[in-house]
């Protein structure tokens, strides 16, 4: 399994932010959801990796009971307009530099109008790093 996850992982193909792209995370059954503040520091159309200083909400691990569930959703403000997009939780570790947790996330299903908003978004930001490069 570790190895699979690795073979997609090169296979796509994430920006890497010079700023971070605000965002929250939704959690729980749809009556009641908490929001989480978080940083998105890597997207790409297939997931990305976010950075949070809260793994606890009531007693209850945000990330660690949620590893390959779809109980996920999350907000990544672009410019214009927030998207929606549901979510599954790979993988998380403490990240020193952050002081806080990076969490890597893996999309569900997109809606078309969000889909080619976030590749839009990111062709523009994969553009202008090879400009500065």
């Amino acid at each position: 399994m570790r190895n699979y996850l690795e073979q997609c992982r090169y296979k796509r193909r994430p920006v890497q932010l010079n700023a971070e792209v605000g965002a929250e995370v939704k959690k729980g059954n749809t009556a009641k959801k908490y929001l989480v503040p978080v940083k998105v520091i890597n997207l790409s159309i297939q997931g990305c990796c976010i950075i949070t200083h809260t793994v606890l909400i009531n007693g209850k691990h945000l990330f660690l009971e949620d590893i390959g569930s779809k109980e996920i959703e999350i907000r990544i403000y672009l410019p214009k307009d927030p998207i929606n997009i549901p979510a599954k939780v790979i993988w998380f570790d403490y990240a020193e530099e952050y002081k806080g947790f990076k969490v890597g996330l893996s999309f569900g299903s997109i809606e078309d109008t969000n889909r080619n908003f976030l590749k839009r978004y990111l062709s523009s930001r994969d553009s202008a790093i090879k400009k500065v490069l």
